[in-house]
This record gives C-alpha cells, structure tokens and sequence, in this order.
C-alpha cells in the first residue's frame, strides 16, 4: 500500500523535501492511512505536519469523540492539530445552501486559513467513482467527467488512486484504528444514495468496475488536457481588447467554440453554467446583432464582427459637465468636448440623456436622424447610450457632446457668442 501511495505522489510530484503540509483528518479509515502514510514519510522528506479537523457538530457527542480521537493521535505522534467546530445544519441553513456544500466549502476555508506549502486530504478512488455518477446524473461534459483532479493547487490527493476496500484492508491488516462516520449510512444525502445505493450494485456487472472507471476518468483527463491546450490557442487568436472576432471564433469546431466561450465568460466573472454557454453560442448562429442575457443586468452582445459582455446597470445621465459663455478670443483657448453658437439657441438649454423620439440633423450630411440609429452609426456602446450626453433647447436636440453638432447652431462667421460644454475626465 505504501508503495502504491508512493507511486501515485511520485506520478503526480505531490510533496517536496521539507513541505510544510497541512493535511485534512476526520478521523475516518481514509484519513487515518493518508496520516500514517504522511508519518511514514516525514523524517525521509522533513515533512512539517499540521492536522486540521472539522467537528461539523452534526452527530452530537460521536462528533465530539471523533475530534477527541484525532487530537490524542496527534499528541502521541508529536504532531501539531488544529480544530475548527461548525454548527453545520443552522450555518448552513442560514446560508441557504445543502448542508454538504456548506461543510465542504468551510473545510478547504479552514485548510486554507493555516500556513502551508500542500494541503493533503484523504480523497480515494471511490470517492472518485461517487463524483463521476454525481456529475453525469447532474448532467456533465467532459472536464466534470475527469472527477477529481491528484493536484490543485497547494491541494494534493495521495490516495487518488486507491479504493476504499484496500483502504479498509490495509487498517485491518496494519492495526490501524479509525472512526466510523455514522451519518455514511444515511441514504438521505446524495452522495451516500450514489454510494450505498447505485455503485454498489455495479459488481454485479463487472467484479472490476473500480478500475474500468478509473480507466475512463485517466482518458477523460488526457482527452481534456488536448481540448484545453488547443482552445486557449484559439482563445488567444480570437480574444483582442476584452472582445472575440466572430469570424476567427466561427473557423473553429462547436467544442473548441464553447471552450473559448466559457474561458471568455469566466473572464468577465459570469457564472459558467450549460444555459449561459448555450445562450452565447446561440448567439452565434444568427445573423443579425443581437443579444442574450447572462445573469441579472450582464448580457452578452454579438454582432457580425464581435462578441463582447456588457452590464446594462442603469447609467443615466448624471449632469456632470461644465458649461461656459465665451466671446470668440475666450473660445480660442478652450479646449472642449462640444461647442455651438449660443445666440442660434431657442429659449434654455439643458444637457441630459436621450429621450424616446429625439432627432438630429448632423451637420453636413443633409439628413435628419433619430438618435438611435445615429448611435448605432456612430457605434456607441449599447450600456452607454443612456449616459450620453445630450445638449437640447426649446426646439430639440443641437448636439451629442463629443460626437456631432446640429446643422442649426453650427458656429459661422458672424458668431460672437459660444456655449462649450467640457465633461470631467476621468481622472
């Protein structure tokens, strides 16, 4: 067995000489050999060993006994144990979400929280199996069915590779003393139904189901290294400032498509899920601009030359602008964001957003244009149309500040008076 264990950290290069390593220990058979296995070790690789238990106060005083126990081996082995206690059913309904979930999310916030070079926990074969039959009755592509990754990060998996019955025997053989987690019987929770209820009924089919599917998980893994190496390459040829070309994307296969797709909604922190890629790749096929939304003001947009992200947060206009009356001399020092002959203004100005209906008649070009079409001419951003700013008087619209002015109050010779208006930078 330790030779096994060995040959899966080897394979995977999991631990260094030295390695301050925190490893995870309920107290359970797995974690118990994966601690034994790191003793084994630690004077060969000068190993810092930190324990790190949750009491997830789920099973009462059997839960207590667990800390208890994992404590008091630590103490015999001279290593250094640290405890977390979580009210994992109240927290976790308070947080709305599965008790499970919430468990996991506060063990990898707790391995975390405690200096380390490797985080190792006690995740075996088996464990790998339940997550694949979880992820594909979930419904899964190819990198969920690669289960559980040996490495992540500072995270490492030593029994990735060995199954819970050569666990249970190598305790048994080895006087290894563990903790029975009695809430691995309850059925009510979906990974002990995968466990007690469908895979163990596999045997049935093949007596080495464990292996053909640890098989399987090795092929995905290859097959998806492949596909990610090839659509980060057709990422990097589509991806130019924060948009994809639609006519370099649409050269590629549907699969290196939504792999591109996914990495460029991950790059904007949309939530990755099966709908949102569909609605992007959707978006794709038409042939008109168009656009989908993607999770509460966050939409994707596509034309027949990009697809980007936009967030349509409401941006109305907010008046942030200076406005001046100057004589042409004034004038000739200004520099300006929009600008037009005051005295060929009717009645007030002001300066707003576009109101439904607003026109233009720019100057030079003998047309009049509703601001809408102007801007998809002049290809403003559609999330940024509200906060533009427009100058209007009694009689309409005389101008889009930084974009156009109107025919009407165009500045000629006999100009004396100008109205400028200058927005603040950035800066």
């Amino acid at each position: 067995m330790i030779d096994k264990i060995l040959k899966t950290v080897n394979k995977f290069n999991m631990l260094s000489p030295g390695n301050r390593v925190v490893a995870g220990v309920s107290g359970g058979a797995d974690s118990m050999v994966l601690l034994s296995f790191l003793l084994y070790v630690r004077e060969q690789l000068s190993l810092d060993i930190t324990v790190a238990h949750i009491e997830h106060g789920i099973r009462g005083k059997c839960s207590v006994d667990d800390a208890q126990f994992v404590e008091e081996f630590c103490k015999k082995n001279n290593i250094k144990f640290r405890l977390l206690s979580i009210d994992a059913v109240h927290e976790a309904k308070r947080a709305k979400i599965g008790v499970e979930e919430y468990s996991r999310q506060k063990r990898y916030e707790f391995f975390h929280s405690i200096p380390c070079d490797k985080i190792a926990t006690a995740h075996n074969l088996s464990d790998n199996e339940e997550t694949l039959v979880f992820r594909l009755l979930r419904g899964t592509g190819l990198k969920g069915a690669c289960g559980i990754p040996p490495v992540r990060g500072k995270i490492i998996r030593p029994l990735i590779e060995i199954t819970s019955c050569e666990i249970r025997d190598y305790c048994a053989d080895n006087g290894i003393e563990y903790r029975i987690d009695s809430t691995n019987y309850d059925s009510s929770y979906s990974r002990n139904y995968i466990r007690n209820e469908i895979i163990s009924k596999f045997s049935v089919i093949n007596s080495d189901y464990e292996h053909a599917i640890n098989n399987f998980i090795i092929s995905a893994c290859e097959d998806e290294a492949v596909l990610d190496k090839l659509s980060r390459k057709a990422f990097d040829s589509c991806f130019k400032d924060g948009r994809l070309s639609v006519q370099l994307l649409k050269q590629y296969d549907n699969a290196i498509i939504k792999r591109v797709i996914i990495k460029f909604l991950s790059q904007h922190s949309v939530p990755i899920n099966r709908i949102c890629v569909e609605k992007v790749f959707a978006l794709l096929q038409r042939s008109c601009s168009s656009r989908t939304q993607l999770s509460g003001t966050v939409f994707a947009l596509c034309d027949e030359a990009y697809l980007r992200i936009a967030d349509f947060e409401k941006r109305n206009f907010k008046g942030s602008y200076v406005t001046e009356i100057l004589n042409i001399s004034e004038f000739n020092k200004k520099a300006v964001d929009f600008y037009c002959d005051y005295d060929k203004i009717n009645g007030d100005f002001v300066i707003r957003g576009r109101l439904p209906h607003d026109t233009i008649s720019p100057a030079g070009r003998n047309c009049t244009k509703t601001l809408k079409k102007l801007y998809n001419e002049l290809k403003i951003p559609v999330e940024f149309r509200d906060s533009t700013a427009v100058v209007a008087d009694d009689s309409g619209v005389v101008g889009i500040v930084g974009y156009c002015i109107d025919k009407r109050v165009v500045p000629d010779r006999n100009t004396k008076k100008i109205l400028s208006v200058k927005l603040p930078s950035e800066d």
